[in-house]
């Protein structure tokens, strides 16, 4: 006969299980590194503000990347669990994100520590939106019942850029954004 404690042990990792079942798989992030400097995003800033008045500007992994890194740096303060951001740019408007996070947001238990996102981004009614197809924490992968309130909240961060883009594309290890204003 099981004792109460058992049965509790057994109910937890019959969750676990059901829970487990209904993830995901990983994202798998290419090979391909991606240095992040200040003195690089700085120069993806630049070339930002000058393809503005030009109607648009072109990136290579390593300055969006970094620029993107150095801004959620210094817009977020010490609390920032965040420790990189590396974006990997695939043809026909795929994207692969790695948010690299500092030691202790995620639990001990999982193989990794950081967010990894993947989707297709895209211009729509005047709005840069990513259309996610797959993420993962710490290695382990997210249901797709829960990418639709993960891409709802990346949709609305970006909803908040001021400049409307008229056009995005990317190319292996760059991507091309035309402005309107």
């Amino acid at each position: 006969m099981l004792s109460r404690r058992n049965w509790v042990l057994v109910a937890v990792s019959l969750f676990l299980i059901a829970s487990l079942a209904a993830c995901g798989a990983p994202v798998q992030v290419p090979d391909r590194a991606i240095d992040i400097s200040v003195d690089t995003a700085l120069a993806a800033q630049d070339m930002l503000v000058s393809g503005m008045m030009m109607g648009g500007a072109e990136l290579t992994e390593s300055e969006f990347s970094s620029l993107l890194t150095v801004l959620l740096d210094q817009n977020s303060g010490d609390a920032n669990p965040v420790d990189s951001v590396k974006v990997w740019f695939q043809p026909d408007n795929e994207v692969i994100a790695q948010v690299a996070l500092v030691d202790g947001v995620l639990p001990k238990t999982f193989a990794g520590n950081s967010l990894d996102l993947s989707g297709k981004l895209s211009v729509d009614g005047g709005m840069l939106t990513l259309a996610l197809d797959g993420a993962s924490a710490g290695g382990f992968g997210v249901s797709p019942a829960m990418l639709g309130p993960i891409n709802d909240q990346i949709n609305a961060a970006l909803a908040g850029l001021g400049a409307v883009p008229v056009s995005v594309t990317t190319s292996e290890g760059t991507v091309t954004v035309g402005v309107g204003m």
